[in-house]
């Protein structure tokens, strides 16, 4: 009879499959993250690296009532309020945002899409750059270096 051999699975993980590194001081949480920030500072454009949070659903309390996990590690009835919903991306210039993704993970869909619906919604104008790779990080800067040449 065969065996399965359970593989371990992370589920939510920060960033999947990602070398962390520190430079000047930060620590950057990939490579790609890193490479774009040098690309940045090469190219002489302004930017913030990781210090903007943009809350893009307010917290509130639940008055349903909710069954669940307790923090002692029992199943019945909570309340508590829910903290909202932030994003930190990665870098954040004069009217962009970069979020470096080399290897999105489960939850990186519907965080996208509510973040794009708050960008809708705000009645300022941002332009968002999701590169995937570092050519694709140099178009993204191309880009960026195009705007503030016009």
């Amino acid at each position: 009879m065969r065996r399965r051999l359970k593989r371990k699975r992370s589920i939510n993980k920060k960033v999947r499959n990602a070398t962390q590194s520190t430079f000047d001081n930060k620590l950057f949480k990939s490579k790609l993250e890193l490479y774009c920030y040098k690309r940045l500072k090469e190219l002489n454009i302004p930017f913030k690296y990781e210090e903007f949070v943009f809350k893009i659903v307010d917290g509130f309390n639940c008055t349903a009532d909710s069954y669940e996990k307790k923090k002692n590690g029992t199943f019945g009835k909570v309340s508590k309020k829910i903290r909202p919903i932030t994003y930190k991306p990665d870098f954040v210039g004069n009217g962009w945002i970069i979020e470096t993704k080399g290897n999105p993970n489960e939850t990186w869909p519907i965080r996208l899409k509510l973040f794009k619906k708050y960008l809708t919604e705000l009645s300022e104008d941002w332009i968002l750059f999701i590169p995937r790779n570092k050519k694709q990080v140099d178009e993204s800067l191309e880009i960026i270096k195009n705007l503030h040449n016009e």
